[in-house]
């Protein structure tokens, strides 16, 4: 056993485990405490939002853990994972076999691309190379994938109830690849965008909340329901990194 996991049932037994938790995270960056509230709050977003039978999409599903959220809060619906990694796309589908696992990127271009595979951190992969929390020890390798448009890769019945965007960057050329999906079902959108990813993709925070909320009439607000942002906040918001997680409805 793991000694994190050994000194983690240690506290339980004792009954400290609680007092080490809050402990730890009253020294946790400004930025961790901001991610993990976000995290706690699609929870209660997902069962306000989803009825049982309603579908969700994971676009970057990485290892499926809010996929398996939103599977296990909509037992009855038809949910789809994308994720361009093979083996994240291998082991989401042993995890959730129920779940239609897509092994491609999204964009606005169909196609093939490169793909920045960073061995170290997976979930730091993207179709631009970045830098990353480990600086130069981080190892990658480039992969060839296939691309396709959120608008063309769903089957023609299909209607999400709710799009989860996470991309590392790339969330502009999701978003404008699935315009005749949002136009047509208007899903719930939760997606990210934060400066030290999306900028590296040539994005400007006024051309997500542009696209949104002046081409297709969607409200923009953080996961804590503050909002809705106007261009001029969500700009500032993008800039400060005060949030990067945010919610999209119509």
């Amino acid at each position: 056993m793991p000694a994190k996991q050994q000194l983690r049932r240690a506290l339980t037994t004792v009954g400290l485990e609680p007092r080490a938790v809050a402990l730890k995270r009253a020294f946790e960056p400004a930025h961790t405490t901001q991610d993990r509230r976000d995290h706690e709050a699609l929870n209660t977003i997902f069962a306000a939002a989803l009825a049982p039978d309603a579908n969700g999409v994971d676009v970057g599903a990485h290892t499926g853990d809010v996929l398996s959220e939103i599977v296990r809060i909509a037992p009855l619906g038809h949910h789809i994972g994308f994720e361009p990694l093979p083996q994240l796309a291998r082991q989401l589908q042993q995890r959730l076999p129920g779940v239609c696992v897509r092994n491609v990127a999204l964009s606005d271009e169909p196609g093939t691309a490169s793909f920045t595979h960073v061995i170290d951190r997976p979930g730091w992969s993207g179709l631009q190379h970045r830098p990353t929390p480990d600086g130069e020890a981080a190892r990658t390798e480039l992969i060839e994938v296939t691309v396709e448009r959120l608008d063309d890769a769903l089957p023609e019945d299909y209607a999400p109830t709710l799009i989860k965007i996470d991309v590392e960057g790339a969330e502009l050329g999701v978003l404008r690849g699935a315009r005749a999906t949002l136009a047509t079902h208007r899903p719930l959108l939760v997606f990210e965008h934060g400066l030290g990813s999306a900028d590296h993709y040539g994005t400007a925070p006024e051309d997500v909340h542009d696209l949104l909320a002046q081409e297709l009439g969607y409200r923009v607000f953080d996961l804590q329901g503050d909002g809705p942002y106007d261009r001029a906040r969500f700009m500032e918001t993008f800039h400060t990194a005060a949030r990067v997680n945010f919610l999209a409805r119509p």
